[in-house]
């Protein structure tokens, strides 16, 4: 990691694109310290500007952390888009789909290597924050093990698999744990952690109170952030294993959470159900699409079969006779106009498979009109079909006698 050079600066923004790959490679908040010299001069530490009675306190770290905590992080589509695809995997194996809300600040990765000390875990492709499923499995396989009532050592080891590779028995767990990955654009903030006796951390000294307490920020996820996660059974035997997973899951998120520094109040989650009935409505919104798409596709292979080798007429009198669903709709086919304009093109264009075709609609909409159009009931003799009923049937029955088909 270098710094940029001067002709760069100023240039690069992560405007609509990868917040993580704009944090992980192009920082370039190197600053001077006036007070020192030479390469030792150019740092990230922070230091203060004198100036007569006024101080300035330059903090780059901090500075380069504000850089992703000015507007939510993440493109709203493509997270939709994962939770949607993380769904039909995890349901597609038998496993389950489960949302959580972040109750407290959330901090991941902070000991990736970076710049400013703290790093953060990026998902490589969505540019946001994520919870890997290995962190995700190591919270639940210790809250199984520490707190969990009535669990036994060989179920852990079935569910959560070998703990190394020299185990003779090793073998994988029988539940798999995927990636949570938030569900909309997260708010990220610079966070500060204050260690009072770094000397005694570092195994120099024993703690005392003349120790200079050392301010070191780091890039936390807000509260309130909403998560997808998603567990399932290795194989389908495996599904009671993975049903005793997600109460698990929920305990260990409520009460021991995830991430770092979980011991002081971080990566508290509880159930999103506002998330989930949105995710549900989506999914319902998506599944008629699908059925919408395939009826779509359905109906052109029956056109495309059912117009092989006639006339173009017959196929766009046939194309529309699917798409209005004449035959399942007598209203469709007999909405003002419909028939009307369809007897004029035939009428200008006396396609003899068109004429079949349409006949076959009037026989089975109309065919008690085409009997007899004036028919009459009653002691009084009223006509016993509506004026248009007649009509058509009449100037249908014209139409066939004049080209041959009465």
């Amino acid at each position: 990691m270098r710094p940029l050079y001067r002709e760069a600066q100023g240039k690069l923004s992560w405007e609509g694109g990868n917040a993580g790959l704009w944090y992980d490679k192009f920082c370039n908040e190197w600053c001077k310290d006036p007070q020192k010299h030479g390469l030792e001069a150019w740092s990230l530490e922070a230091f203060t500007i004198v100036r007569g009675k006024d101080r300035k306190t330059i903090n780059p770290k901090q500075d380069w952390i504000k850089t992703v905590t000015e507007k939510p992080c993440g493109d709203r589509e493509l997270l939709r888009a994962a939770e949607m695809r993380l769904a039909r995997l995890v349901e597609g194996k038998g496993g389950e789909v489960l949302h959580y809300r972040l109750e407290s600040d959330f901090v991941t990765g902070l000991g990736r290597q970076h710049p400013v000390e703290n790093g953060f875990t990026w998902h490589h492709t969505l540019g946001t924050p994520y919870l890997p499923g290995s962190s995700i499995k190591g919270a639940v396989r210790a809250w199984a093990m520490q707190w969990a009532e009535g669990v036994e050592r060989a179920q852990i080891k079935r569910i959560f698999g070998s703990e190394g590779k020299n185990d003779r028995a090793f073998h994988a767990g029988s539940v798999v744990f995927l990636d949570a990955l938030p569900t909309a654009p997260v708010s990220l903030k610079a966070d500060i952690m204050t260690p009072h006796y770094v000397p005694y951390y570092q195994g120099d000294e024993p703690p005392a109170d003349w120790h200079s307490p050392n301010p070191i920020p780091f890039l936390v996820v807000k509260a309130g952030a909403s998560f997808v996660f998603g567990i399932l059974p290795r194989k389908p035997e495996y599904a009671e294993d993975c049903r005793t997973v997600k109460g698990w899951l929920a305990e260990a998120l409520e009460w021991i959470g995830a991430g770092a520094k979980t011991a002081v109040g971080y990566g508290r989650f509880a159930e999103d159900v506002e998330a989930r009935e949105r995710f549900e409505r989506a999914r319902e919104k998506e599944q008629a699409e699908k059925q919408k798409r395939e009826e779509e596709e359905r109906q052109r292979r029956e056109v495309e079969e059912q117009t092989r080798d006639k006339s173009g007429l017959y196929a766009e009198l046939f194309r529309a006779s699917v798409e209005g669903r004449w035959r399942e709709q007598r209203e469709a086919f007999s909405q003002q106009g419909v028939i009307e304009g369809w007897m004029d093109r035939l009428e200008s264009e006396p396609e003899r498979d068109a004429i079949e075709l349409f006949n076959e609609f009037m026989q089975q909409h109309y065919g008690d009109v085409l009997k007899n159009p004036d028919a009459t009931k009653g002691k009084k003799g009223k006509p016993k079909h509506k004026p248009r009923q007649r009509e058509l049937a009449k100037r249908w029955l014209r139409i066939r006698k004049e080209h041959g088909d009465g």
